[in-house]
């Protein structure tokens, strides 16, 4: 769902000044209007296919990222008519958090060592990912934003889960859609930390990175959102928190394989471990940062650490230290 490229990231971090915060909701209107086509009798495809075409600059990154057409929404859409039908609601709901959450925003970038905080794009797309940084062309050059894809982070108690005969499938709670907003913005934050593109390793690819790096990367990520927030996704730290020595058993056999190569920690449900919460990766990713943070001498540096460090040779202390502790 966080996956930068190489190209991405340079992009990224060649703009030396970031945007303010601000939140883009067009999108959600566009599809709107989809919508009501579709009541008076257009076909959903079609509907669909002006909606891609007029939607955003970041949809149109995120459509290319993530393989979303107007076949794939719609495909969607007429499985869950009254789940997508909700979505454009979420404009309302959003608008009135809005404060908090740019307060929580001004705290994460407080704690960053440099960069600032981006616009974010509210969009509705086919269920594959959920929150992202893009970049896009602006007048003033390339520059990152977040897009957000509202249809995998909008269930709520009133959702009729009979449109979803094999249960959520990862899909997270609209309540969780600041803390997306957030994380990902720490990702971007992140990136500025690294020290620009000539000192960038992707740790997507096998020969930089590992599942450790992708468990410190997402991790911290989680981690600084709390710091800055007090918000979590769900409740799956509840569930590492509990089981921390079984997870930790499980992640040390495989840390050191490719990036994304072993199901079940960075995406969806584990094959093996139903009983999981979904993506308990990053859940884990968290426990070791907040140690690292929690017992290091010096929280300044420390706190630098949660955010420039990304290569395997570098966490690797980490992962180590986190160890030694939980066997003491």
């Amino acid at each position: 769902m966080y996956r930068f490229s190489i190209l991405i990231v340079a992009l990224l971090v060649s703009t030396g000044t970031l945007a303010e915060p601000e939140f883009h909701y067009e999108d959600l209107r566009l599809f709107d209007q989809a919508l009501k086509q579709i009541a008076a009798g257009v076909d959903p495809v079609e509907s669909m296919e002006g909606y891609v075409t007029d939607a955003s600059v970041a949809f149109k990154g995120f459509a290319e990222r993530y393989e979303v057409t107007a076949e794939s929404i719609a495909t969607q859409y007429a499985k869950r008519p009254i789940y997508y039908g909700d979505l454009p609601g979420i404009e309302d709901w959003l608008r009135a958090r809005e404060p908090e959450i740019i307060d929580a925003l001004d705290r994460l970038v407080e704690l960053a060592p440099s960069g600032d905080s981006v616009p974010v794009y509210l969009l509705v797309a086919d269920q594959k990912a959920g929150g992202t940084p893009i970049p896009i062309e602006t007048e003033d050059g390339i520059r990152a934003v977040i897009a957000v894809a509202v249809d995998a982070i909008a269930l709520t108690s009133e959702t009729d889960m009979s449109e979803f005969p094999d249960g959520a499938g990862g899909r997270a709670q609209r309540a969780d859609l600041p803390q997306v907003v957030v994380h990902e913005t720490a990702h971007v934050l992140q990136v500025s930390a690294q020290g620009g593109v000539d000192n960038y390793r992707s740790i997507y690819d096998p020969e930089n990175g590992n599942m450790l790096a992708i468990a410190i990367r997402e991790g911290c990520a989680e981690y600084l959102t709390f710091l800055a927030s007090g918000w979590r996704l769900g409740d799956r730290h509840l569930y590492a928190a509990e089981h921390e020595k079984e997870l930790w058993e499980a992640f040390k056999l495989v840390m050191y394989e490719p990036p994304f190569s072993v199901p079940g920690w960075f995406g969806g449900d584990h094959p093996e471990h139903p009983d999981w919460p979904s993506q308990i990766g990053y859940s884990l990713g968290e426990r070791i940062c907040k140690f690292h943070y929690e017992n290091a001498t010096d929280k300044s540096e420390a706190m630098k650490d949660l955010f420039s460090l990304y290569a395997p040779d570098d966490v690797k202390p980490m992962a180590t230290a986190y160890a030694q502790a939980l066997e003491d």
